[in-house]
C-alpha cells in the first residue's frame, strides 16, 4: 500500500501555442516526467483526477496583432477497466490574448483516451499487464521494460468561429477546432536505481472543416527523472529532479489544399522540472517543469509570430489525486 500511495501523478501533454493536441501521463515512483508520456496503467478499479496550468509567453514585435500570453487550463479523469487497458476523459480550458486586439477564451474540445499497458522482461520476453504489474512493482524490477501504446480522439466541441477586436477570424487564435483530430502514441521506460529514463513518440492528425486543415504533428520526448530526496514518514514524502528534452515537427497548415506560409517546422524544447509526492493530502502530487526553446527552424519564421519555438517561456504545473 506504501508504493500505491506513492505513486500516480496523472498530467496532460501540454497544450500548444494553438491547442492542437493533449494526452496523459502517469507518475509511478522516482520516475515520472511531466511533459513525456510515462508508460503506466492504473490498476484495475483504481481512479485519478488532475488539473494543469500552463501558461505561454509570447515573444512580441509590438505591434496590436501580436499574440501576447496563451492560458491552458485542463481538467482529466483517468480510470483503470483492467490492470492493462486505462481510459481518460479530458476537458480543457483555453485563453488566449493578443497585444491589443483582444482575447478569446472558452472550453476546447474534450478528447477521450484509452491506453494498453504492457512490458518486457529478458527471461519471459513481450507480456501484458496484470494485477501483480503496476508501480507497486516497477521500482523492484530494474530489468523491467514498461510500454504503453494509446489512441485519443477530440469532440470538436469547442468554438472555431470567436472573432477578434478587428472581426478577423485567426485559427491560431480560436478555443476549437471545429472538427475531430486523432493522437497514436508509444511510450516506453525504464528504471536504473534512483534514476528513470522515459521515451515517448506520437503523431496528431487533424481532419479538414472549411477547407482548412491544421498540419499534422510529430512528437519525440525523451526524459531523466532522479529521485533526489525520499522519506515517507515526512508530509513531503519523496521529490524529484526532472530533465526533458522535447522535439516537435509540424508540418505546414493547409487552405484549400495548399500549405500555406509562415506555418511549420521544427522545435527542440529543454525542460527542466521538479515533482513532490504528499500522500497524507489524498494520495496528492504535484509537479512543476519550465519549457525553453533552444533549437528551431520555422518556415517563414518572420510570419510566425505567436507560434512554436517562438515562446519566451512555457510554465506548467500539475496537480494530481489518487484515490
Amino acid at each position: 500500500m506504501k508504493e500505491l500511495i506513492a505513486l500516480l501523478a496523472l498530467m496532460l501533454v501540454p497544450a500548444t501555442a494553438s491547442a492542437h493536441h493533449g494526452g496523459v501521463t502517469l507518475a509511478f515512483g522516482p520516475g515520472s516526467p511531466i511533459e513525456t508520456s510515462s508508460p503506466l496503467t492504473l490498476p484495475e478499479g483504481a481512479f485519478v483526477t488532475g488539473v494543469r496550468a500552463e501558461q505561454v509567453e509570447w515573444r512580441r514585435v509590438h505591434a496590436p496583432e501580436d499574440k501576447s500570453s496563451f492560458t491552458f487550463l485542463n481538467a482529466n479523469f483517468s480510470y483503470g477497466f483492467t490492470p492493462a487497458l486505462m481510459g481518460t476523459f479530458i476537458v480543457p480550458y483555453y485563453v488566449k490574448r493578443t497585444e491589443g486586439n483582444g482575447s478569446n477564451a472558452g472550453l476546447s474540445d474534450v478528447k477521450l483516451q484509452f491506453t494498453y499497458g504492457f512490458h518486457h522482461d529478458p527471461a519471459t520476453g513481450f507480456s501484458r499487464n496484470t494485477e501483480k504489474d503496476s508501480a507497486m512493482s516497477m521500482e523492484s524490477l530494474g530489468d523491467r521494460t514498461w510500454l504503453t501504446v494509446s489512441a485519443m480522439a477530440s469532440i470538436p466541441t469547442g468554438d472555431h468561429n470567436e472573432a477578434l477586436n478587428d472581426g478577423t477570424l485567426d485559427p491560431g487564435m480560436q478555443t476549437g477546432f471545429g472538427a475531430p483530430s486523432y493522437t497514436l502514441g508509444i511510450a516506453a521506460a525504464r528504471a536504473f536505481g534512483p534514476l528513470t529514463m522515459n521515451a515517448e513518440l506520437s503523431t496528431d492528425i487533424f481532419t479538414e472543416r472549411d477547407n482548412f486543415q491544421f498540419g499534422s504533428e510529430v512528437r519525440g520526448n525523451l526524459a531523466g527523472v532522479y529521485e533526489l530526496y525520499g522519506n515517507d514518514n515526512l508530509f513531503v514524502s519523496r521529490v524529484d529532479g526532472i530533465l526533458e528534452l522535447n522535439y516537435l515537427h509540424l508540418e505546414r497548415d493547409r487552405e484549400n489544399g495548399v500549405g500555406l506560409e509562415g506555418t511549420g517546422g521544427d522545435i527542440l524544447y529543454l525542460s527542466p522540472g521538479i515533482r513532490f509526492s504528499l500522500p497524507s493530502l489524498q494520495n496528492a502530487n504535484l509537479g512543476i517543469l519550465v519549457k525553453l526553446p533552444v533549437a528551431r527552424s520555422l518556415n517563414e519564421e518572420q510570419l510566425q509570430q505567436g507560434a512554436e519555438g517562438l515562446e519566451k517561456f512555457r510554465l506548467i504545473t500539475a496537480l494530481t489525486l489518487y484515490f
